[in-house]
């Protein structure tokens, strides 16, 4: 049977998943730590895409030259190099913009950074802290699943955050696999990174409550 008490308490919790406005506290961190992750990874693609394209430009420069070099025909000679000039002028104009354009990126890392660490000290200040407030957490949950759930938002610190989205924006411009975490099935850099982290658990623990056949 399917409406069993089993599934009761599952249907309880994932109802709990639900966006609410405001959210409890804890959850509110969660959120924040998702959407600060997304920034980083946006930053970072935005980042690996304008590197690549002065890469590409410059190497297609080279290659237009070291054609040139050893073309007979004059006509396709000349065309080259009109390809160089146009091609060259490309490359400087991006050049130009490119520290620019980094400085932007730099901030908007370093201000999803700060977000990322403020939302982490409320996880740790929750662990920590053994009385809370009402209202911090959603009473479908235990304290000791709160608690877990904290911990896995925490296993990763910021930087470690940058670095995987830095990884993955270079395997995907690569067109590469996409690295992931060793023994991590979820990590907290998307918005429901943590639902599908407490979705799993929650499934789990069904499973193990429902009787056998």
């Amino acid at each position: 049977m399917l409406f069993n008490a089993a599934w009761t308490l599952a249907g309880t919790a994932f109802s709990s998943l639900t966006t609410k406005e405001p959210l409890f506290a804890l959850e509110s961190a969660l959120e924040e730590i998702g959407r600060a992750a997304r920034d980083i990874a946006f930053v970072e693609t935005a980042d690996v895409i304008a590197l690549g394209r002065i890469k590409a430009l410059r190497d297609m420069i080279t290659a237009c030259q070291d054609e040139a070099e050893i073309e007979t025909d004059q006509t396709v000679a000349m065309e080259l190099a009109a390809a160089v000039d146009g091609l060259t002028e490309d490359l400087a104009s991006h050049e130009e913009t490119l520290p620019l354009e980094r400085a932007f990126r730099a901030d908007q890392r370093d201000q999803a950074l700060a977000r990322i660490e403020a939302a982490q000290g409320k996880l740790r200040d929750f662990i920590e802290t053994k009385g809370q407030e009402a209202q911090v957490f959603d009473p479908a949950l235990t304290r000791e699943e709160v608690v877990e759930l904290a911990q896995a938002a925490l296993a990763r610190s910021p930087e470690q955050i940058v670095a995987a989205a830095r990884l993955e924006a270079e395997a995907r411009f690569a067109g590469a696999p996409i690295p992931m975490p060793e023994r991590a099935t979820f990590h907290f850099t998307q918005p429901e990174g943590w639902t599908a982290w407490l979705a799993t658990r929650i499934a789990e623990r069904v499973g193990r409550d429902m009787p056998a056949d």
